[in-house]
């Protein structure tokens, strides 16, 4: 057999390989961007636009429903606890603490919000999808 011919056999599953390795950090990348974006409008009480951008569609009754609940909270701080992302599977999660205030008082409270996130074709592109509510304000 041919020299180049062996050579070129041996590079293809090193091609696919690579592209596929090359996806994966592109999908943890957008992972990381959809919920930094997210932690953004949240700590800004930006929440309709949360909805629109982030949340499953199918979640979005609920979603709207929380932010009556929480009316005028204020998030006072927003802290990333831990990431994780698993692009082969197209799921992450993020634990996040929020402290938030409810107007006149000024006594903060803290919340612990564990978002589940999910990468769904939609429209004929895929994106990141919150699949968890936004926490309870009490």
């Amino acid at each position: 057999m041919n020299p180049v011919k062996i050579l070129l056999t041996a590079m293809i599953p090193l091609v696919f390989t690579a592209c596929s390795t090359v996806k994966q950090i592109n999908i943890g990348s957008e992972f990381e961007t959809s919920s930094r974006s997210y932690t953004q409008l949240v700590r800004w009480h930006e929440l309709e636009s949360a909805v629109v951008t982030h949340v499953s569609p199918q979640l979005w009754e609920g979603y709207r429903q929380r932010i009556k609940e929480a009316g005028e909270v204020k998030v006072a701080d927003y802290r990333v606890k831990a990431m994780e992302c698993d692009p082969v599977k197209g799921e992450g999660t993020v634990r996040v603490e929020l402290d938030y205030y409810r107007p006149p008082s000024t006594r903060v409270h803290t919340v612990e919000d564990l978002q589940k996130w999910s990468y769904e074709e939609e429209n004929g592109r895929h994106l990141w999808r919150l699949k968890t509510l936004l926490p309870e304000f009490r």
